[in-house]
């Protein structure tokens, strides 16, 4: 969900417990900005220099690579930043959002670990659009602008092999209030295990989704609240999520992910007004599996219950963890939690005692729960504790801290308090060598290693995680729920 918009809005900031950042809610635009700034435009570009930044050299590239996935028509951003003429108006919010790091909206910290799918800009590209700006603006030689981008209308891999719908639809009212998360349940009727290579979410209308969590459980979902904690304790999977400009995802050659039979299909939805009453329906296309799979990409992760934040506490940290029991490699990895959610980091710590680092998030933003996706899988050998530490601030200093003089423990509710981390990994020995024809399995290779059919990945650590502000402890629960 974009920063821009043209209704001003109250600009709110907050200190966490690691970094001093401004936070915004996904709805508030640009206009957040003008509070700082006596309006969108600039000067006209007399004031640029024979080596300041151009649209057309320099400017242009930077935008097609990480914004016009969102800002142009049809999409969740309220303006489209696709030529010069709809980008130059905006100029001055620009600079701001980008040197604020408020846009493209990326959380984790991209200077520790490589992401393949980050939306970040790096200290270059922010000091371009400075300039860029400070030199009014320029156009440049039109003649080096690369051919418009062109974006696929519908399905972005193609018509899917099958697609699941939603059984439910949503109006999506009129409205400036925060519409309250959706779950909503696909029809789904398995009768086989499906092999899936890629999968994609598609909402009617793109505009009013701005990020949703897909869930696979063995139980029926109807009539119950979607969230990947309880779809993953049922004996399910968190398959993946819908966010603007980034709603299909294949898996590397070799791996799949098993729809088992019987699943059941769940997503959870965070809708936003578009300023007119819409309806949306959601479909799940998959496209099936031809070919040798070896390996199935599968979810571990951890579910803290036992959360008791005092009345105004800024910085409530719990550290936990689980141990993995096979030698395996992380592809990817999120967090949820709520309103008071403040940092988190993932660690894998190793039987050797090298710690690498899967995630870190020094300012967590409800609004945008993302996966972050490995450039580089992360080794996690057999015995590997799976550490995630979390933070959360109930001070009156969080914006979106709906009563800082309540104690806040474990619950459903935006208002409550949870933790579920999960990581996306694949086991090293794994190696089932099954022969798949359009999703099905229809033999095995010689080779295939059959001891990985059906494995316990994880053992939840039995100590109870110790509650910290900085150095100094706090207390200490038993564990309230198991992974």
């Amino acid at each position: 969900m974009p920063l821009f918009s043209e209704q001003p809005a109250k600009q709110q900031t907050r200190r966490s417990p690691r970094v001093a950042v401004t936070r915004c809610h996904p709805t508030v635009g640009a206009a957040v900005l003008f509070a700082l700034l006596l309006g969108v435009g600039v000067a006209p570009a007399v004031a640029s220099t024979v080596d300041a930044p151009t649209y057309a050299a320099d400017v242009e590239p930077i935008l097609r690579r990480h914004c016009v996935s969102c800002h142009r028509a049809g999409e969740i951003a309220p303006m489209s930043l696709l030529t010069y003429d709809e980008v130059r108006p905006w100029a001055r919010s620009i600079r701001a959002a980008v040197a604020e790091r408020v846009m493209p909206p990326w959380h984790a910290d991209s200077s520790k670990v490589e992401y393949a799918n980050d939306r970040s800009l790096d200290p270059a590209a922010i000091d371009t659009i400075s300039r860029w700006v400070a030199a009014g603006a320029p156009l440049g030689d039109e003649s080096r602008l690369a051919p418009p981008p062109t974006f696929t209308r519908g399905w972005r891999l193609g018509e899917p092999d099958l697609v699941f719908t939603a059984k439910q639809t949503f109006t999506v009212p009129v409205t400036a209030d925060e519409i309250p998360y959706q779950s909503i349940t696909f029809e789904i009727d398995l009768d086989e295990d499906l092999y899936v290579e890629a999968w994609e979410i598609r909402p009617r209308v793109l505009g009013a989704v701005h990020h949703a969590n897909l869930v696979r459980s063995p139980r029926s979902l109807d009539g119950r609240e979607v969230g990947i904690a309880s779809a993953v304790m049922e004996g399910g999977d968190y398959i993946g999520s819908y966010l603007p400009g980034h709603s299909a995802v294949t898996y590397p050659e070799g791996m799949a992910y098993k729809l088992a039979k019987g699943s059941q299909l769940g997503i959870q939805v965070h809708y936003v007004s578009v300023g007119e009453e819409v309806v949306d329906e959601l479909q799940f296309g998959v496209h099936l599996a031809d070919g040798r799979v070896d390996k199935l990409v599968r979810v571990i992760g951890t579910d803290y219950r036992a959360i008791e934040i005092p009345p105004g506490e800024p910085e409530y940290t719990v550290v936990d963890e689980i141990r993995v029991l096979y030698d395996m490699h992380a592809l990817s990895s999120g967090i949820h939690m709520h309103l008071r959610g403040a940092a988190y980091t993932m660690e894998a710590v190793r039987p050797d005692g090298t710690v690498a680092l899967i995630t870190e998030v020094p300012e967590y933003d409800f609004n945008w729960q993302s996966n972050y996706v490995l450039a580089e899988p992360v080794a996690m050998p057999k015995d590997t504790r799976l550490r995630v530490t979390s933070v959360w601030d109930n001070s009156p200093e969080n914006p979106y801290n709906p009563d800082p003089g309540a104690w806040v423990r474990y619950g459903p509710w935006t208002d409550d308090e949870m933790v579920n981390s999960w990581a996306h990994v694949v086991l090293d020995d794994e190696r089932l060598g099954l022969k798949v024809e359009n999703g099905r399995v229809v033999g095995r290779h010689d080779d295939a290693n059959l001891d990985f059919e059906s494995p316990f990945l994880i053992q939840t650590l039995p100590q109870a995680p110790s509650f910290q502000r900085g150095a100094e402890q706090i207390e200490s629960h038993d564990r309230g729920g198991s992974r």
